[in-house]
């Protein structure tokens, strides 16, 4: 009887026991509890109806509770769908047998869901401004979480809550209809912390990454911490535009190649407003171009692009303020020399260091008439900042290179870009004339001062005369008022010539020469002369002479051979428009082609022969002339020599176009025609003047590289040229 008493107990432990391990591994199914659960969970929200389909009814054997889970069910806030894969809860097997179930905890695992219907789901059950603007900007994309709520008696969701996700597909859109497309990541949803993981998407073909963003709540703040990064990948910058401030705008030249690591944290409000923003960058860039016409006077042979190559920066920003230190190669023309770089931000103002070690690039100083040539070592320094007034300060741009060196100090430009002051000049170099080149300008309050001991003028001088640029040097400056003096010792016009004791006063007005007088002498103790008033009608007034024309005039270099000669030259300018006379007297030329090929066709060989000979001398030229813009009307050339003289008028459009018009007659037909004259030909000539009427009338026409020279016999002169023949004749004394 025992015995069987015994077999019956085991029996029923181990029935018992099966039955707890098949409720624990299979669980039983039955929906006697789901309108018992509906209801408590309207209880606990009466936005929430569940619909749930078959509950299972799983044993929990470490607590001793049961756990009730249901698969697919129809869960509706406020008749908006969200799609549930299965709900779940836990309930102690005394509540279960008594029937008496409370919902102190719950498990959801959800479907896909569009995000916009979750927050049109959450806007119903608490609105904030935040929700609003999430609901403007996400455009597209899905949700799918794993969710462990804990319940209060009264209904609210315990702080000990944690919910796990993944997005997918999200597309958001910025200001400016920019897209993020292509989001995906997993989070963790905790109280007063979120987690964001495995973050990937594509902002304008950049594919972005993230290992890890943390967000913690903290009080009326969001604060954000986390990296990003972007590998190797063409950006197109025309998108990114913007975006950009003007001073980045310059580098849309092309896509950029770029790759990027960022670490970054900041707090942002309820009212979604940045604030403690922090961020360390490294980011690389292969190629940035940047175009500006400037280089052209400084790089020989530079083409259309400077190329920034293999960029190397690292960021540091905080609160506004920031630290760039970069790396780069500096490809001019194919010619790669190494730049370093540093800007830094404090408050409103910006600091900035440029170091460019110049080896393979080749530079040139016009004005200076020195070059750096090619593998020629040197170093190029800019130091400076810019200023919350929007003034931008170059404290120091210093370029060495061995012995020589250019050093400008306290150059201050408006936002205008123009100079408002500059402080101290300093050039000492030796020049591709091989002659030291010293110059040093300094400011005393207003005024300027400089001295040079010895300075070579070459370029300076054929800048002022062939220049076809018609602007004002001063223009460069914002509205400069200055008195200007020069002194220099010796000042080379050209590899021989020179002025000794050169002494110049300027007055600048409002960016123009308002009055100008200099003085020198040339070796052979000739004088020369220059002068410039403005009078009352504000017309400005300007004087050139020298009993030594040769250094100025050889500067035309279709002028060779010119030897002797006085010049002096008057203009009066007003509004851009000038009317000038220039005057030489007493010289002699050989070797102008334009004037030996006239000669040739009027068949006035002899005289060509002795122009490309010795020379051919003149008594005197003068040139009528207005320039208006780009034409320059000549209304009279009179040129009186020995051998010929002529007379000519035309104009020179912009330098480009040629057109002139004139007669060339031998010394001989001038004399006869004088001779003509009774008594005056009598008295100037004598009885025995040449024989016959002869000269040519010609015209010259075209471009530059290109004229045409035209010839006429004429049998007649024109009263015109008797007129100023006989006007030079009686000043001359011929």
């Amino acid at each position: 009887m025992v015995k069987r008493f015994i077999q019956i107990i085991l029996f029923l432990l181990l029935a018992l026991l099966l039955f707890f391990t098949y409720l624990s591994l299979y669980g039983i199914s039955t929906d006697k509890f789901n309108n018992l659960i509906s209801e408590k969970v309207s209880e606990k929200n009466k936005n929430l109806d569940v619909n749930l389909n078959t509950l299972k009814i799983f044993l929990n054997v470490s607590n001793f509770n049961f756990e009730l889970k249901t698969n697919y069910p129809k869960v509706f806030f406020q008749n908006k769908e969200i799609k549930i894969k299965s709900i779940s809860t836990n309930i102690s097997i005394k509540n279960f047998i008594s029937k008496k179930i409370n919902l102190d905890e719950i498990k959801i695992q959800t479907d896909k869901n569009k995000i916009k219907n979750l927050i049109d789901v959450m806007r119903i059950y608490k609105n904030n401004p935040r929700l609003f603007i999430l609901n403007k900007i996400v455009k597209d994309g899905f949700v799918s979480i794993e969710s462990k709520i804990s319940f209060n008696d009264d209904g609210s969701i315990k702080k000990n809550y944690q919910i796990d996700g993944k997005i997918e597909d999200l597309k958001i859109e910025l200001l400016n209809d920019n897209l993020i497309e292509n989001i995906n990541l997993s989070f963790l949803l905790k109280d007063k912390e979120y987690l964001i993981y495995n973050l990937s998407s594509l902002y304008q073909s950049v594919k972005i990454k993230s290992n890890q963003i943390k967000i913690f709540n903290n009080k009326n703040n969001f604060v954000f911490e986390g990296d990003i990064s972007n590998q190797k990948n063409q950006m197109d910058l025309s998108k990114f535009s913007e975006l950009l401030n003007d001073n980045l705008r310059i580098f849309l030249k092309e896509n950029l190649t770029v790759s990027s690591n960022n670490k970054f944290n900041f707090k942002l409000t309820n009212k979604m407003k940045f604030s403690d923003v922090k961020l360390q960058s490294k980011i690389s860039v292969e190629r940035l171009k940047y175009s500006n016409e400037a280089f052209k006077r400084f790089f020989p042979g530079y083409k259309e692009d400077v190329k920034f190559e293999n960029n190397s920066i690292t960021i540091d920003y905080n609160n506004g303020d920031y630290q760039i230190n970069g790396k780069s190669k500096l490809n001019v023309n194919g010619d790669i020399d190494n730049v370093g770089y540093s800007i830094k931000k404090v408050k409103k103002n910006i600091f900035y260091d440029f170091n460019f070690e110049l080896i393979n690039s080749a530079i040139n100083f016009k004005i200076l008439n020195f070059t750096k040539n090619k593998k020629d070592k040197s170093l190029l320094e800019i130091k400076g900042k810019y200023l919350a007034s929007n003034i931008m300060d170059l404290d120091n741009i210093k370029f060495t290179q061995d012995e020589n060196f250019i050093n400008i100090q306290n150059v201050k430009i408006n936002k205008n870009k123009k100079i408002k002051s500059v402080k101290d000049i300093k050039v000492s170099v030796l020049n591709n004339n091989d002659k030291l080149s010293q110059l040093k300008i300094k400011k005393n309050k207003n005024n300027y001062l400089i001295t040079s001991k010895i300075f070579d003028g070459t370029k300076l001088v054929d800048e002022i005369l062939f220049s076809k640029d018609e602007g004002n040097f001063f223009e460069l400056f914002d509205n400069l008022n200055s008195n200007i003096s020069v002194k220099i010792d010796t000042a080379y016009l050209n590899k021989e010539d020179y002025l000794s004791l050169l002494n110049m006063n300027m007055i600048i007005k409002n960016n123009e020469i308002f009055d100008l007088d200099l003085l020198s002498r040339f070796p052979n103790n000739e004088e020369f002369k220059v002068s410039i008033k403005t009078n009352q009608n504000k017309e400005k007034i300007t004087t050139v002479f020298t009993n030594y024309a040769k250094p100025l005039v050889k500067k035309y270099k279709f002028i060779k051979g010119f030897e002797g000669g006085s010049l002096d030259f008057y203009s009066i300018s007003k509004n851009k428009k000038t009317n000038s006379n220039l005057k030489l007297y007493d010289f002699k030329l050989n070797e102008v082609p334009a004037l030996t090929k006239l000669l040739t066709l009027a068949s006035l060989q002899g005289i060509a022969d002795l122009l490309s000979g010795e020379g051919i001398r003149f008594n005197e030229f003068e040139m009528k002339f207005n320039k208006d813009k780009g034409l320059m009307t000549i209304e009279e050339i009179y040129s009186l020599g020995p051998s010929i003289s002529v007379l000519m008028d035309g104009y020179i459009q912009k330098d480009e176009l040629i057109s002139l018009r004139g007669t060339l007659v031998p010394a001989t037909t001038i004399n006869k025609v004088i001779g003509s004259i009774p008594l005056l030909g009598d008295i100037l000539v004598g009885k025995k003047a040449g024989e016959g009427v002869f000269g040519v009338s010609f015209k010259i026409k075209g471009y530059p590289k290109d004229l045409k020279t035209t010839v006429n016999p004429i049998k007649t002169l024109t009263p015109r040229f008797i007129t100023r023949t006989l006007e030079k004749v009686k000043k001359s004394n011929w």
